[in-house]
């Protein structure tokens, strides 16, 4: 067995994953950084108390567990993390301090990486020559795959808006500043005045009793829209077979993803309209795939 973790843009979640693939038991805490002095040690403890935790439930020592696999939203180099804009952290040697704690490897990758690898091997994406895979959640994570390579792959950092609102990179119009999970429920939110912390089940709740609201409506379609540019430079660009989405966008499938494959289909492209897919293995790809 191996411990996948998914380092997210808000959340850790943390599991034991089988060798066959199957996710036995998890866990998943919030995540918030107060300033970037001390983000290293609040990350490195909870990751820690969370694999605490998974073995507790399963009544396992970590003597158990063959491998700790971690994906990271950054620049994975050489098993160390190179950069990772989030949370403002640099050249840190994560794997190496889990290391010398537990005495087992411990692999970092790309956390959209590793959601792809999931779908690759288990999920929508199998057996696919030529897919994009986007992670819709608090930014947008890419992975490209070309015959048997996958690699990440930027896109959440394409620019669809020259002049529009200024992204964590420094740059303007970012693909995730406007398509993002987080950029979608913050508008929302705030077109509802609604609390700050409202959850995504609560607002998805919301959302199909007042499925005629015409004002809630116009800012699906204005999201939608500006999903669809991003998703159809990268048609033109890649040519995929298949496009998978994951993140957080797949609890949405009834209100977003149904228009958005209305609107994809309804473009026009250099090539041909790739098969839209949402990913099978939903939010547990990315510790799934951690341990790939």
């Amino acid at each position: 067995m191996k411990i996948g973790i998914d380092l997210g843009g808000s959340h850790i979640a943390v599991g034991i994953v089988t060798q066959e693939g199957n996710l036995l038991v998890s866990q998943e805490e919030n995540i918030s950084v107060i300033n970037n002095e001390n983000v290293k040690q609040l990350i490195r403890d909870k990751i820690l108390s969370l694999i605490s935790c998974v073995l507790k439930q399963m009544q396992l020592q970590i003597s158990s567990i063959k491998e700790i696999g971690i994906g990271i939203p950054g620049i994975v180099k050489e098993n160390i993390i190179e950069k990772c804009e989030k949370y403002g952290i640099y050249n840190w040697d994560l794997a190496r301090e889990i290391e010398e704690i537990y005495k087992i490897p411990v692999k970092l990758q790309n956390d959209a990486l590793c959601a792809a690898k999931a779908e690759y091997k288990y999920g929508n994406l199998k057996d696919v020559k030529k897919a994009v895979f986007l992670c819709l959640g608090t930014g947008i994570g890419g992975a490209t795959i070309l015959g048997n390579n996958i690699f990440p792959s930027e896109y959440g950092h394409m620019v669809i808006n020259l002049e529009g609102t200024k992204c964590h990179c420094n740059k303007k119009g970012c693909f995730e500043t406007y398509s993002s999970m987080r950029a979608f429920k913050i508008g929302m939110i705030e077109l509802l005045r609604l609390d700050k912390n409202t959850k995504s089940q609560e607002l998805l709740k919301i959302l199909r009793e007042q499925k005629d609201n015409n004002v809630l409506n116009n800012y699906i379609d204005k999201y939608i829209n500006n999903l669809s540019i991003g998703i159809s430079n990268i048609i033109n660009i890649i040519s995929p077979e298949k496009i998978c989405i994951g993140g957080s966008f797949t609890y949405f499938e009834d209100i977003l993803f149904v228009r958005l494959i209305e609107k994809i289909n309804n473009m026009k492209y250099q090539f041909e309209t790739p098969q839209m897919v949402l990913a099978k293995l939903e939010n547990r790809a990315g510790i799934i795939g951690a341990t790939l």
